[in-house]
């Protein structure tokens, strides 16, 4: 007859190979962790993760630049408080944003109407008021 094992024989078998198991996981989760640290500090040496979309990259033409100009004077917006503007390349139309938080969109032959100076410049024109007390 042949040696049978014991119970407890049985268990430490399969620990045993339970634990051997673990330990291949661990190498293959060790060495892949290393291969996206490598990845991650590649992608940093070379800038930011979000890259400009590729029209923003080139330079205005001289047509699309008149366009961002008409839009300005038909919203009324002065050159110094034009924060950003950029030409949509799928609607055509001039995106403009100013100090005062306003965006707007304007394309050829559209009508605009001005925008209220503090969406332009971001100056609140309010008087302060006097909560607590008399005015002196």
């Amino acid at each position: 007859m042949g040696k049978e094992e014991t119970p407890q024989q049985d268990k430490t078998k399969e620990l045993e190979a339970k634990a051997a198991e673990l330990s291949e996981l661990q190498d293959f989760l060790d060495k892949r962790e290393a291969e996206l640290d490598a990845r991650e500090k590649a992608l940093a040496e070379k800038g930011p993760s979000v890259a400009p979309a590729a029209d923003e990259e080139r330079p205005l033409t001289k047509e699309q630049e008149k366009l961002i100009e008409e839009g300005c004077k038909a919203y009324g917006i002065g050159k110094k408080y034009l924060l950003k503007a950029r030409i949509d390349p799928h609607t055509k139309e001039a995106v403009l944003i100013t100090h005062g938080g306003a965006k707007v969109r304007f394309g050829k032959g559209m009508d605009a109407a001005a925008l209220d100076p503090v969406r332009v410049d971001g100056v609140s024109r309010k008087k302060p008021r006097h909560l607590i007390g008399k005015k002196k």
